[in-house]
């Protein structure tokens, strides 16, 4: 049974079909990395998958459940994970408390500030914290952490609820380049120690090349190639829509 499973998802606004008649599906310990111009429909395909658009046509299926139109929390009750292109966190707690929010939304524990806090899930959330190299920040308040912290964080949040999938738009946006490398590594060890599947936008070409085993290429809301990286990357339709103009085997960017 695949953790994904896309079948002719489509979105309209207007005349303008953001996604057209999608399909695909996503495996146990993949990383699948889906790419396409400014404007190709990949957010609004994100968005559609884990709830914060409703599709006009198709399904959505999560590891056999469908979850089609429903909303975000109930997505994520299905074991979706997911961080975003701009990083949202409480910038006035620690770390910690961050993650332990985060897991008392997941037990589905009433939760008061300050005292209580302090000893709910606090192993639990230390744990998360240490699987995402932030152990000795974990007092430190948000709004004195790094950027690729911040995106550290964002992903110790997103793997509160255990997820089988993770969505991730743009994990290295923002990023320097040794930050991006790092971010993309431990992406890696999550999926080789736990079996995640990981289905992420990137515009970082080295990036995508890197460390996706597949790649989703859309244009105008549909996909133009499937594949492997090395085969995507030789698609003449890629290099044209995307990676820039085909000319005598090379890219031009």
């Amino acid at each position: 049974m695949s953790v994904l499973t896309v079948t002719d998802l489509a979105k309209a606004y207007g005349g303008v079909r953001a996604v057209d008649g999608v399909s695909f599906a996503v495996e146990a310990g993949e990383r699948v990395a889906l790419i396409g111009p400014n404007g190709a429909g990949k957010t609004t395909l994100f968005n559609a998958i884990h709830g914060q658009v409703q599709p006009d046509a198709g399904r959505v299926m999560v590891r056999g459940a469908e979850t089609t139109g429903q909303a975000p929390h109930r997505v994520w009750r299905h074991g979706v994970g997911r961080t975003f292109q701009i990083t949202a966190t409480f910038m006035s707690m620690t770390v910690l408390e961050n993650v332990q929010v985060a897991l008392a939304s997941y037990h589905r524990s009433a939760l008061g500030l300050g005292q209580a806090l302090r000893h709910r899930y606090r192993d639990e959330a230390l744990a998360l914290i240490a699987q995402v190299g932030l152990r000795d920040a974990a007092n430190r308040a948000v709004s004195e952490l790094a950027y690729g912290d911040l995106k550290r964080l964002e992903l110790a949040v997103a793997l509160t609820n255990a997820p089988a999938l993770l969505l991730m738009d743009e994990p290295t946006a923002g990023m320097a380049g040794d930050g991006r490398g790092e971010m993309m590594k431990l992406v890696d060890r999550l999926v080789a120690d736990v079996g995640v599947a990981v289905l992420f936008t990137e515009h970082d070409m080295d990036v995508v090349f890197g460390h996706a085993d597949r790649v989703i290429v859309l244009d105008r809301g549909r996909i133009i190639a499937s594949g492997a990286p090395d085969v995507v990357r030789a698609d003449k339709g890629v290099r044209a829509v995307y990676l820039g103009t085909y000319d005598d085997g090379a890219v031009v960017t």
